[in-house]
Parts: structure tokens; sequence; C-alpha cells
């Protein structure tokens, strides 16, 4: 299987001691998720954690009028999960392959003991949960004080900053989602997603493909997004 992303140094795993780091891949089993596999899904009650050792997943949400918004992705590193164990509550959304991923499935009582055990991963878990919740604050932000094209904007300048790839054109970003899927990372539909993903092709600022989206000009896309 081939990795569609290079892991993040911010990612969970990246973040932890040597130790701590090799206890973990030790726990639990690792296997294989095909795309479209469903790893976790709103509302369910599980005891479990799920690390993902390669690959690429999203996060979605049912509204309340049946669109399904996409709220984050999570690359090769990432844990996800780790909200419902704290609270105890059920799954607050469904986490999806979108390409082959293997993940490594950690049992609740297992991943308790290693923080126990690696008082530097709990740390780095307070981390990672403060940064998906500023995730989501900073897109609630974005919505009340940007134009679309604007959020949009930002939205892919983040994304390339953390998963983007170099390449002849650019800054190529694989991650096998949609317009639609992406226009609601920033609270669009998709034809609005679609007439931004336009407009900023038409400003030269990105080029887009099949599920792909090139970044061609970092400062323009920047100027658009109004990040100083």
């Amino acid at each position: 299987m081939a990795n569609p992303l290079p892991r993040p140094t911010g990612t969970y795993l990246e973040t932890l001691p040597d130790a701590a780091r090799g206890a973990l891949l030790d726990l639990g089993a690792s296997r294989l998720c095909r795309r479209g596999e469903a790893l976790m899904r709103e509302g369910d009650l599980s005891d479990h954690v799920v690390l993902i050792e390669q690959g690429l997943v999203k996060a979605t949400v049912t509204l309340e009028n049946g669109r399904v918004a996409l709220l984050n992705i999570k690359v090769g590193g990432d844990l996800i999960g780790e909200m419902a164990l704290i609270t105890g509550e059920p799954r607050s959304a469904t986490v999806t392959a979108c390409v082959d991923s293997r993940v490594r499935v950690v049992s609740a009582a297992a991943f308790t003991r290693f923080l126990t055990d690696h008082p530097a991963a709990h740390f780095a878990l307070d981390r990672t949960i403060v940064r998906t919740m500023r995730w989501g604050e900073q897109r609630r932000t974005d919505f009340n004080g940007y134009s679309a094209s604007a959020r949009l904007a930002r939205v892919l300048v983040y994304l390339a900053d953390a998963y983007g790839r170099k390449s002849v054109g650019g800054v190529a970003l694989k991650l096998g989602l949609t317009q639609g899927e992406i226009g609601s990372l920033v609270g669009v539909e998709e034809d609005t997603a679609r007439r931004e993903f336009r407009t900023l092709r038409d400003r030269e600022a990105i080029t887009v493909g099949y599920r792909s989206v090139t970044i061609v000009d970092r400062d323009r896309l920047r100027e658009i997004g109004e990040l100083t």
C-alpha cells in the first residue's frame, strides 16, 4: 500500500518520546482499512481508540437537514476516537478511510494504562485535543468574518502547509477529497464550493484535478485569504 501523504511532524505519534512511541506501536492490532470503509460511526458506543499508521481518513457529521459535513482530516501518526474515550460519550463523528489505510486499534483499557505509564504521552494527548478544538474554533471564526473565497483560501493554505507535497507546478494536495467535501470545511454547499474553486483557479492561485488541488501561487492564495 502506497503512503499518500508524508507524516506531519505535529501528529500525536511524532510528538511522543521514543520510548512512548515504541510502546504505543506495540499495543493493539494493526489492520488494513479499504477506501470507503468506516472506522467509526457517529453515535456508536465503543471502547477503543485508533492510531492511523499509514493513510488518510476523514471525520464527518450528519446535520439536521441531512447534509453531511466534513469536520477534519487525519493522516498517518494521528489518533482518532480520543474524545469519546475521555468523555465516555458516543462517537461524535463518522470516520471513513479516504484511501487504503493501515490503522492500529487499541482498547480503551490498554490505552489508559499506556497514558499512566507514559506521562509525556498524556501531555501530548492534551495538546492534540487542544489543537483539534482550535481548528474547529478557527473555522467558526472564519465563517463569521470572511467571504467564502477567503475561507476556502485560508483552509487550502493550512492543508498545503500540513499535507502538501512539492511538485513541478507548485504544492500538490492529493487528499482524495471532492471539492464539495473541502467546501464543507468552510461552511459552503457543493455548488458554491465548485464556484469558489473556479474563482481561485481563474485568479491563478491554484489548479484543480480529480480529487486534487495544486497550489501554484501561495502568496496570492494567502492574499485572497487575507492572511498576513
